[in-house]
């Protein structure tokens, strides 16, 4: 492969590429022929990125004073915010966006050496001369302070050699470049007036056998693509491989796992080994990594509070504090139980400090406590250089990126990150002075712009974009995704710039045509890139069809007649064995010093599926509470109780709260909601606390409601609310709480519970209880219980739902009452000896809703497929 490659460099010539992929590839693939040959060692080829080589023609110049300084991407980036700022309409929602946008025409621009004053001469619409204007200050900035841009340097470039200030190499050869723009052909002509001889590399036309295959859909598509790779390594382990992916940008991560499965089934189970068999070609935002989001997250907080999901993020994360989570974790549980709210430093470590004294807990107050010194640090305006280094140290002090050995691509991510604070470092350049926070927003923004992807060994398959591949050879090739929707793609002509003035200057995408006949050139150069090639289609994509493109008509394609579709590998184990009956590794029975949790309602789930008892009550897995905006319904529910648990701690009887005159309700209604909300309120912020204002509000329609409720009821004593029990039956020690009991008339108990939530029923059609919660109380308590209710507590209607006592809804059942509770306590007793010996049966007739949170342990669907 790149044959031509030795005869150049042994030429002297020096090889410019159009991508640092290429020019690492074409180093290895020199090194490579260097050993082929048995030399030993060599003097590094000439071979690189063509920014970089024009960047080290201005280095090279003997007297540098003449030229203009050249500021880097942040630096320009930063100058263009100015001049936009400027121009930009107020409305303009993401300035970020804007600049970026701004800084991609404006390459084009100097590429295509588009004259500003045909820029402000061609402005119609609003953003175009919004444009032109801002354009035209840029590169006023630039003139006034003899600075210049990476996007000017060619032209620079251009002139020196022009006037020998430079010396031109003996020869050039350019490769990976599908089409020149006319700043690097002034390049190329100025290169060769000076007498160096310029030529591209050869474009490679190796295909001697192509082919064409379509398949059901994209994942059928990649996987078989990955099959195909699987079948050449099988009988050519060195084989050179490339999948090629017009829409990897997108979905890189998705279709590298597609492959994979097609290329090593089962590579799950193996690690990184396999999963490094796929080598993508292209990089993720810098902000997306974990590591930087961590860091940034941090950053911020100097200024600005986090959100709880922001704080659980970084209580979960490894990259800060300490590699141990147990303790993090459980202050992670505690915060969701918490108001979600913009948490400051402070605050937060008011809420959480003393909570949890294990060693990543403390480490986790430390950076707080960091956080909170460097606040009182960050109020006036100082260098980029000085807030670079607080930043890093501030870092420091949380231990990021982690306490453990980073592996290669985390090294390099890290050293990416030390670059950025560099790059923010030189900007004093054009920013002397900033203050912290702005000092944040410009590298978060920096580093939403950077597309990182470590360097990596190349892989048994390189997964890679169109443009990457250009000036590449491989063995075997295979380009995917030709399908009418993406080939030819859809011009992107800038929306900056008007349509005439693209068109006169030529520029990329300006008409249809160019974008056709560009879109031929790159495919035929996919096409001469390898011996054998096959091009793909997905025939659909979700419920639309798709045809292929048009454009591979005008190719001379076999049929292909490879591997196909392997389809999922997990879904070849369905249905391969028979159900196994595991007997030999019983659960034990429950001992004498066990506590089961979950209460009654542990009981109430053995009944329904004894599994999820055992899991919940015997293994103690929880639920995170979920992170909500406003006030969670469980949170809701909680202040209800505790407001109710209030206002009936005194025991009153009925004709006690009928006594309670107007003025005396107010006042034990404010005192029970203000006391359910104290806690609430003592985290909240201004936001949260206007949201607890209205709920306070609603609290008062509410239980104004319930106590006229009350009211109404045939006569009763409250005689414990929140009673708590702890019971043993069976050896199965329950902790028990009893929202409120009373007596009734007959001097039986009424054993009531609050619900808060969507309006239950306590009793099916049949008359017996959809829940054992209340049986559970009943059968504890040492008197005779003459009912149970659910008291249904809601904006719209309080209603009460139960059977005998003082609830109406299940008189005709009365007279048997002493026989249903019997029945329903022999249930009770019956899932306590169940839960006693060890009962972990699956219930296979819930639905997939109700088995799938604990179907990773209990492995429910493929019991219920085996059944």
């Amino acid at each position: 492969m790149y044959l031509w490659l030795k005869d150049a460099i042994a030429r002297d010539a020096v090889v410019i590429t159009a991508s640092r992929r290429l020019t690492r590839e074409l180093q290895a693939a020199y090194a490579a022929q260097q050993l082929e040959a048995g030399v030993q060692s060599w003097v590094t080829p000439a071979i690189s990125f063509w920014n970089d080589w024009c960047k080290r023609q201005l280095e090279a110049v003997a007297d540098p004073l003449p030229l203009p300084l050249t500021i880097d991407d942040f630096s320009s980036s930063i100058l263009w915010e100015r001049c936009l700022r400027k121009h930009a309409p107020d409305a303009v929602p993401a300035l970020s966006g804007v600049i970026r946008q701004a800084r991609d025409t404006w390459q084009i621009l100097k590429a295509w050496n588009v004259p500003l004053a045909d820029l402000a001469a061609s402005a119609r619409s609003p953003d175009e001369q919004m444009f032109a204007a801002a354009a035209a200050d840029y590169q006023a900035l630039l003139e006034s302070a003899a600075w210049t841009d990476r996007d000017s340097i060619p032209r620079l470039v251009a002139g020196l050699l022009a006037n020998k200030l430079t010396r031109a190499p003996r020869a050039v050869v350019f490769a990976g470049f599908d089409r020149f723009s006319p700043a690097v052909t002034e390049v190329i002509d100025a290169l060769t007036a000076a007498g160096c001889t310029v030529r591209s590399a050869p474009q490679p036309d190796m295909g001697a056998h192509a082919s064409v295959a379509s398949f059901a859909d994209h994942d059928a598509e990649m996987r078989a693509a990955g099959a195909w790779a699987r079948h050449i390594l099988q009988s050519d382990a060195e084989a050179k491989i490339a999948v090629i992916s017009p829409a990897l940008q997108s979905e890189a991560d998705r279709t590298a796992r597609l492959v994979r499965e097609g290329l090593a089934p089962g590579w799950q189970y193996d690690g990184e080994g396999l999963r490094a068999a796929v080598n993508v070609s292209y990089g993720r935002k810098l902000s997306d990594f974990p590591a930087i989001s961590s860091a940034l997250l941090i950053l911020r907080w100097i200024h600005h509070g986090l959100s709880t999901r922001e704080i659980s993020l970084l209580l979960r994360s490894k990259c800060v504090a300490s590699q141990q989570l147990a303790g993090r974790s459980r202050l992670e549980l505690k915060l969701r139980r918490l108001p979600d709210q913009s948490w400051s430093a402070g605050s937060l470590l008011r809420a959480l400090k003393g909570r949890d004294e294990s060693a990543d807990s403390l480490a986790w107050f430390r950076g707080m406590q960091a956080v909170i010194a460097l606040q009182q640090d960050v109020r006036h305006a100082a260098s980029p250089a000085y807030w670079a280094g607080r930043m890093d140290s501030l870092l420091s002090e949380w231990c990021w990126p982690g306490e453990g050995a980073l592996t290669s691509s985390e090294f390099q991510l890290v050293n990416r990150w030390r670059e950025l604070l560099n790059e923010l470092a030189r900007t004093a350049i054009v920013t002397p002075q900033l203050r912290f926070n702005e000092a944040v927003l410009r590298l978060a923004s920096l580093a939403a712009d950077v597309i990182f992807q470590p360097e990596a060994d190349a892989g048994v398959v390189s997964l890679m974009g169109t443009l990457e591949a250009a000036g590449m050879e491989f063995d075997h090739v295979w380009i995917s995704g030709m399908h009418a929707g993406l080939w030819p793609p859809a011009g992107n002509p800038s929306s900056l710039l008007s349509r005439e003035l693209q068109k006169e200057s030529g520029l990329p995408d300006a008409t249809p045509a160019d974008t056709l006949l560009f879109s031929r050139r790159v495919l035929q150069r996919l096409a001469g890139c390898a011996p054998t090639a096959v091009f793909s289609w997905p025939r659909s994509d979700g419920e639309s069809e798709l045809a292929a493109s048009s454009l591979l008509d005008e190719m001379a394609l076999d049929i292909y007649s490879g591997p196909g579709d392997p389809g999922w590998h997990a879904a070849r184990f369905y249905g391969t064995d028979a159900t196994a009956m595991i007997t030999d590794d019983p659960v034990p029975a429950v001992t004498a010093d066990e506590t089961v949790r979950g209460g009654a309602y542990t009981v109430q789930r053995q009944s329904v599926e004894p599994f999820a008892a055992f899991v919940y009550g015997r293994l103690g897995v929880r639920r995170p509470d979920a992170i909500e905006p406003g006030i969670a319904p469980g949170v809701r529910g909680d202040i209800i109780h505790n407001a109710l648990h209030t206002l009936f701690a005194g025991r009153p009887s009925q004709a006690d709260v009928k006594n309670w005159d107007s003025a005396n309700l107010e006042q034990r209604l404010g005192s029970a909601i203000d006391s359910a909300l104290a806690d609430h309120l003592r985290h909240a912020d201004a936001t949260h606390a206007r949201l607890l204002g209205l709920e306070r509000t609603r609290l008062f329609r509410l239980l104004r409601s319930f106590v006229s409720a009350e009211i109404e009821r045939p006569a009763y004593v409250v005689v414990d609310v929140e009673k708590s029990i702890d019971s043993a039956a069976y050896g199965v020690r329950l902790k028990l709480r009893i929202d409120r009991i009373d007596r009734l008339t007959d001097g039986s108990l009424l054993v009531i519970d609050y619900k808060t939530g969507r309006p239950k029923n306590l009793l099916n059609r049949d008359g017996d209880p959809l829940d054992l919660q209340l049986v559970v109380y009943a059968d504890v308590l040492q008197e005779t219980v003459g009912g149970l209710a659910l008291i249904n507590i809601d904006s719209r209607s309080i209603s009460y739902k139960g059977t005998p006592g003082s609830v109406e809804s299940d008189v005709a059942r009365q007279d048997a009452w002493p026989e249903r509770l019997a029945a329903w306590c022999d249930e009770v007793h019956r899932a306590l000896r169940e839960i006693a010996a060890g009962d972990v049966r699956i219930n296979l007739l819930l639905t997939a809703d109700e088995g799938r949170p604990l179907g990773i342990l209990s492995r429910l669907e493929e019991a219920r497929r085996a059944h």
